[in-house]
């Protein structure tokens, strides 16, 4: 009999394996096909890279240094700059299978490995490097772990699992150096060990835990103490919008999870919470419940003040996905399991084809049916930004748009001494302010590219010549200006030109409420997308 299941089990690993090396392969032959541009905020993480630190103003620094490592090896492109996404996709699906496995059966860890790995979202991040993925990385692993330590069986003589302890905390510690909502994965923990029966049986393992988390996390950690906190800060502004309570964020944050993990998956664990006798009685569900519950609930709060993007509630579906499973296999519905994979198979044609539709013909098509819609004025921008560098042999680039700054940063390999930022009001919103700031002391030549007119900002140099400006199309439905000076001798932001011959023109002011002409900013776009 134990032989039978051996093989069973073999059998279940050796199919997820096939899968994980299918869907990983396919989706590395898409990131090389550079179908889909950088997006700012890859662009933003791969200029963070080329100043390795343990901190950066808006994020750790784990994908940082996991860019840099990938973009040392193959290069600053497309590839490289995505090539670990994928695979770390791929890593936290065997990670959930061995989990269910170890919770319940090779069958459940299969279609929850499976489950995770096909669904849209995760077929949108593996496209695109962000903090996401290696955060829910560290993630799984501390799932794994726990789930090792609370499935030994137990006798006296059983010495207590420290390998694994450590473990749990190392994994979670690396989770928060790649973002900080890693620390919703201790919070649920520790619910669990107070509320449960089962929780820890000895204060040790878990200090070892806390002892490994500090140790792997401690030199961010330094860092925030030295930059007062700045990346805390940042949070705070990204919850507060400043918008008030919406009971229409809501459901649309519901939705959105649909095409997050898929809304086979996301119903039945939905079901599956509203069975809570049956979760009530078997630690297992309650376990994994704690680490879904606490954060998806959080996110619902955030999205009724100020909205929350779908994104924020990813790391529920680590947990969630075996729940899902459990539920679906537990019933023998067969064909809920075939279904989500399959809707995750056309999630994935329709994003690819579109995308390279978008591609290639994109400037004269609708900009709605473009699931990649954010990332298309970068290309169009940085080409002109690149011809004009080369034209005028100026390599420093200066804009008011840390998006734009970041996406040409990127497409002209710029090292970061060669950034700077308009910054009139001298406040810190981006790490791009926090380093780059534009000062009295930058005298020398640079590129002043903005999306609109500069003119008003050339002003501010002893010196300004426009070098380029028009307008380009991303979609039928969607154009910009764009202008690009060579600039020297930055006066101060209150100071102008007393030089007639270097004061450009201002353009007349219009109608506050005038919407004609072209798009200057797509102002929809935010961090961390998906």
């Amino acid at each position: 009999m134990a032989k039978k299941r051996k093989i069973a089990e073999n059998v279940w690993l050796g199919w997820l394996l096939v899968g994980i090396a299918a869907v990983t392969l396919l989706r590395e032959m898409f990131n090389a096909s550079g179908v889909i541009p950088a997006h700012f905020d890859e662009a933003q993480y791969w200029t963070y890279g080329e100043s390795l630190a343990f901190g950066y103003y808006s994020k750790p620094p784990l994908v940082a240094w996991a860019i840099r490592l990938s973009t040392e090896v193959f290069g600053d492109t497309l590839f490289g700059l995505r090539f670990f996404v994928p695979l770390v996709h791929a890593w936290i699906a065997w990670l959930i299978f061995a989990s269910g496995r170890r919770l319940y059966d090779a069958r459940t860890g299969f279609w929850a490995g499976l489950g995770y790995l096909v669904a849209p979202g995760v077929t949108v991040s593996a496209g695109l490097m962000t903090t996401d993925p290696l955060m829910m990385l560290g993630w799984a692993g501390a799932l794994y772990a726990l789930t090792r330590i609370l499935t030994l069986k137990r006798t006296k003589k059983t010495p207590e699992p420290w390998l694994w302890w450590a473990v749990l905390g190392l994994s979670l510690g690396a989770g928060m150096l790649a973002k900080y909502t890693a620390i919703a994965f201790a919070g649920g923990a520790i619910g669990y060990a107070i509320f449960s029966r089962e929780g820890a049986r000895t204060w040790r393992g878990p200090l070892l835990a806390a002892v490994c988390f500090l140790l792997v996390w401690s030199p961010n950690l330094i860092w925030l103490g030295v930059h007062h906190f700045a990346s805390v800060a940042h949070l705070g502004e990204n919850a507060d919008t400043g918008e008030g309570l919406s009971f229409g964020g809501l459901p649309e944050f519901i939705a959105a999870q649909a095409g997050v993990i898929g809304p086979v998956f996301l119903l039945a664990l939905f079901w599956s919470a509203a069975q809570w006798r049956e979760w009530r009685a078997d630690w297992r569900k309650r376990l994994l419940f704690w680490l879904v519950a606490p954060l998806f609930l959080a996110m619902c709060v955030q999205s009724l003040n100020g909205g929350a993007n779908a994104n924020w509630a990813a790391p529920c579906y680590v947990a969630g996905a075996i729940i899902a499973a459990c539920f679906l296999t537990r019933r023998g519905w067969r064909r809920g399991l075939s279904a989500h994979v399959a809707i995750g198979g056309v999630a994935t044609l329709l994003l690819w084809g579109l995308g390279a539709v978008y591609s290639e013909w994109g400037t004269g098509l609708p900009r709605a049916g473009d699931p990649y819609k954010k990332v298309r004025i970068g290309p169009a921008f940085c080409e002109r930004v690149i011809l004009a560098m080369e034209d005028t042999g100026v390599d420093v680039l200066l804009s008011n748009d840390r998006r734009r700054l970041a996406e040409c940063s990127f497409e002209a390999a710029l090292p970061p001494g060669n950034i700077r930022v308009w910054n009139p009001e001298g406040r810190v919103s981006n790490h791009y302010e926090m380093v780059a700031s534009l000062s009295k002391a930058d005298r020398g030549p640079m590129l002043l590219v903005t999306l609109g007119d500069g003119a008003r900002d050339a002003r501010h140099f002893a010196t300004a010549e426009e070098v380029d400006s028009g307008s380009f199309t991303t979609h039928v439905d969607r154009e910009f200006d764009y202008s690009i000076w060579r600039v020297s001798g930055f006066l101060g932001y209150d100071t102008f030109s007393t030089d007639p011959g270097a004061l450009p023109a201002v353009p007349a002011e219009g109608p506050a409420d005038d919407t004609s002409g072209p798009v200057q900013e797509d102002t929809t776009e935010q961090e961390d997308f998906p």
